[in-house]
């Protein structure tokens, strides 16, 4: 008790600067000390040992004092000593807080990943080996120390992945991750995976990198290996702080994308844009454009709840968030508005979507996409039976197109774009009309620009023609000698107006199918028929009411459609596998079939990736004889082309128009009855790749596409047009395609020549003598052409404006722009 009561106080009279001196001292000395399993108590070399012995040296007893009472930071110590020493405090305490300094310090251009987290687990790992002594100042030599792991050894293998295995070069680093963004514009999935595990394997992959790899994944649709990618992003902590959050945002954003039309799973799509919405950093929150892409799935996968609910929250949490509403874009845009507006025109709700066209103008201004929500309310409202409203939406419409058409040459500064993808270049209030003409006469945007305007002058006369077919459908260009009062007359008798058809959404209804959820909505009972499940769909998407008479009527319908798949035996024995064989299919034949009676077509006629159904209505309407059935794989264009049968008199009775709406090779291999078409087409396929058809092949093939879960972005693969295509055509069935891409026709060409499709299919042409009319290749037994086939064989016309298209209309329009003639 003698010498401790001595040593406390001694230990009182020292000032403060010795007692830094002493603290500093002390410390040194048990570094060194450390691994040897003795302390040599204080500086006399009076103490015991410290880690086994009785604890009774002046090093124990100190060390004991210390712990009873708390310790002075360093700074408070610094407050009482000399100013330099305050100084190199403070410095210190700089350098901790920055985290990168050392790799600053170093030369490195750029902060690594993993730096910051590196110099915490190395503070950890001092205050771990300091802990650890104490722990053995206060051992009485009763046995080995019982300390939990230290928290730096627990996560040692983490750094390790974090540290870079050799240096960062930053022009190396930089162009490895510009090669990925050129992989995912070739859509070369294989060269976008080895350059990651490149950038992986060296350690250098930040950011940038991520957000690179996970948008070239989901552009060649292998949203498996982008979610994989995020996961090691997110493990790494690269998107954190203010330099990794711009990344994390943007990475994020294309994984909602690969979410939505990759797995077209909007439950995922949901879950992670709540996780974004929650971070605490304002920097990691979704913007605009993130919403806008959740948006855009909502509008590709049919789900006009979610969107609904997105764009409230925009408008009142994100948007009263200050710094996140003005700095990083929280609050709903044009193209926002635009795209609900659409939905809700999908749903037959033309009063609410007129509301919030007016919202968004009134609020935002105006901008090229006002004109095509207008458009939109005045078709659905055309459609919905209400002509007062049709014909005041086409009026302002033409208003708005009116004053866009001006924007060109007058309203240079005043005109921001929609948010599309393809929408005019946002110019500011400080945009010159010389920069404008820098970039018309060859500028670094030039030929960008040049084309937005070609496809804005496109859409704008796609617009006005629209307009005019509505217009004359609703009335509101009827000639002088039909008045008023007599079409309200006609339309009280019910009788038709200027040539308008009547128009039975109920039995246009009972053809629409869509096969699947897309996690928009609670999952089905699994007791649900096949028949109850198509009409909720219908229900929920397409403005059908529950419990209506058109929604029993379409509950009949399907049913009688559904079969057991008791016929084409021979069909099933090629099928793999026999659960497949044994579930419902639907016999599209059945739903055009009229009172009982047997069916009131010659043949059902299916067109693939048909778009708005533009040409598969000329073909109805110009041979009524058969069933035209189009197949389209996203919910804005199918119910575009829902209106456009109704409006072109399509939606009776005994009309000759459905659809499906769904992935063509789910609703081919697994919902149609086998055999029941004798007709196929497809029009203007999206090639698999944009620069180079062979090392697509080679990727698909090396892939193993329905093996791995990674399907390809384009349709028309081998094992497509075999196991589907070959599955639901009838035995002397002709398939079509038609493409404007040459070199896809020749690669097509080929695999239609080759094994397994040589012994599937063959040129329906050959030997005849339309053989070689506008022959421009050919491989073995199979040629490809430029001029199309004779309509009573393909049982289609492609030539005139039945055969026309959007995309062959836009096509000429960009030939014509660059004035080249059109072939």
């Amino acid at each position: 008790m003698g010498k401790a009561s001595q040593a406390k106080k001694a230990g009182a009279g020292e000032s403060s600067k010795e007692k830094l001196k002493k603290w500093l001292k002390a410390k040194k000395e048990s570094k060194s000390a450390e691994g040897k399993g003795k302390g040599k108590g204080n500086d006399r070399g009076k103490g015991k040992d410290v880690s086994k012995g009785d604890g009774k040296g002046k090093r124990g007893k100190e060390a004991s004092q210390e712990q009873r009472s708390p310790k002075p930071s360093l700074l408070e110590l610094g407050a009482k000593v000399s100013d330099d020493l305050v100084r190199k405090l403070m410095a210190t305490k700089q350098k901790l807080l920055a985290g990168n300094a050392e790799a600053a310090r170093a030369g490195a251009v750029r902060a690594e990943p993993g730096a910051w987290l590196a110099e915490k687990d190395q503070k950890a790992k001092s205050e771990d080996a300091s802990s650890s002594r104490e722990v053995k100042g206060k051992s009485k030599g009763k046995g080995k120390n019982k300390s939990k792991v230290p928290k730096w050894q627990q996560r040692q293998a983490e750094l390790e992945k974090l540290q870079p295995e050799v240096p960062v070069i930053r022009e190396e680093l930089v162009a490895l991750n510009r090669r990925i963004a050129a992989h995912a514009q070739e859509r070369d999935l294989a060269g976008a995976r080895a350059t990651l595990e490149k950038l992986e394997g060296k350690r250098w992959a930040n950011g940038h990198t991520y957000a690179a790899a996970v948008n070239a994944f989901c552009r060649c649709g292998d949203w498996q290996s982008a979610e994989a990618a995020l996961a090691r992003a997110e493990a790494a902590k690269v998107f954190r702080g203010h330099q990794g959050a711009p990344s994390g945002v943007i990475t994020r954003t294309s994984m909602l994308r690969g979410y939505v039309e990759c797995a077209r799973d909007l439950s995922k799509a949901r879950a992670l844009l709540e996780k974004m919405e929650k971070e605490l950093f304002v920097a990691a929150k979704p913007n605009v454009r993130t919403a806008n892409t959740f948006l855009r799935g909502c509008l590709i996968l049919g789900a006009v709840t979610d969107a609904e609910n997105l764009l409230k929250r925009m408008e009142s949490k994100w948007a009263s968030h200050e710094e996140w509403h003005e700095k990083y874009g929280g609050a709903p845009d044009s193209s926002s508005y635009e795209t609900v507006v659409n939905l809700l025109c999908q749903a037959l709700r033309h009063d609410e979507a007129a509301a919030l066209a007016k919202k968004a103008i009134d609020s935002l201004g105006t901008s090229p996409g006002c004109a095509a929500m207008f458009v939109a309310v005045a078709r659905t409202a055309a459609v919905s039976g209400n002509p007062g409203a049709a014909a005041a939406a086409s009026k302002r419409a033409r208003q708005l197109l009116q004053q866009e058409a001006n924007w060109k040459s007058d309203q240079l500064s005043t005109v921001t774009g929609s948010g599309g993808k393809r929408g005019t270049v946002k110019k500011s209030a400080a945009s010159s009309r010389e920069e404008y003409e820098r970039q018309e006469s060859g500028g670094p945007d030039a030929a960008r620009q040049r084309s937005l305007e070609v496809f804005q002058s496109h859409r704008r006369s796609e617009l006005q023609s629209e307009l005019r077919d509505l217009e004359n459908f609703v009335g509101a260009t009827a000639s002088a000698s039909s008045s008023q009062a007599s079409k309200k007359r006609k339309r009280a008798e019910g009788k038709p107006v200027s040539g308008q058809p009547k128009i039975d959404l109920g039995s246009l209804w009972a053809r629409t199918l869509s096969f699947e959820d897309y996690g928009d909505e609670a999952t089905s009972s699994l007791q649900e028929s096949m028949a109850n499940a198509l009409v909720r769909r219908i229900c929920a998407k397409f403005g059908m009411k529950p419990e209506s008479p058109e929604a029993l009527t379409a509950a009949e319908k399907f049913t009688a459609a559904i079969s057991g798949g008791q016929s084409s035996s021979k069909k099933k024995k090629r099928r793999k596998g026999s659960a497949e064989a044994s579930e419902p299919r639907l016999n599209l034949a059945a739903l055009f079939e009229s009172g009982g009676e047997a069916p009131a077509k010659q043949s059902v006629r299916l067109e693939l990736c048909s778009g708005g159904l533009e040409w598969l209505c000329s073909q109805a309407l110009r041979e009524p004889k058969a069933a035209w059935v189009g197949c389209e794989l996203r919910f804005d264009r199918v119910a575009r082309g829902f209106q456009r049968l109704a409006l072109h008199g399509l939606a009776r009775a005994d009309g000759n128009a459905g659809m499906i709406v769904g992935d063509a090779r789910d609703a081919l291999s697994n919902r149609l009855l086998p055999g029941s078409c004798s007709r196929l087409f497809i029009n203007h396929p999206e090639p698999p790749h944009q620069t180079d058809l062979e090392k697509a092949a080679k990727t698909a093939e090396t892939s193993g596409l329905g093996s791995s879960g990674t399907e390809a972005t384009h349709l028309l693969t081998v094992p497509f047009l075999e196991s589907a295509c070959g599955a639901v055509l009838q035995a002397g069935g002709i398939l079509t395609v038609c493409t404007d891409n040459e070199d896809y026709g020749k690669w097509l060409m080929q695999a239609f020549a080759k094994e397994p499709l040589r012994g599937l299919f063959e040129d329906a042409l050959h030997g005849s003598k339309e053989d070689k009319v506008g022959r421009v290749g050919r491989e073995g037994k199979v040629g490809l052409r430029s001029e199309p086939p004779p309509e009573e064989l393909c049982g289609a016309c492609y030539s005139g404006e039945d055969g026309a298209s959007y995309f062959q209309r836009l096509k000429k329009s960009e030939k014509g722009s660059r004035g080249q003639e059109d072939k």
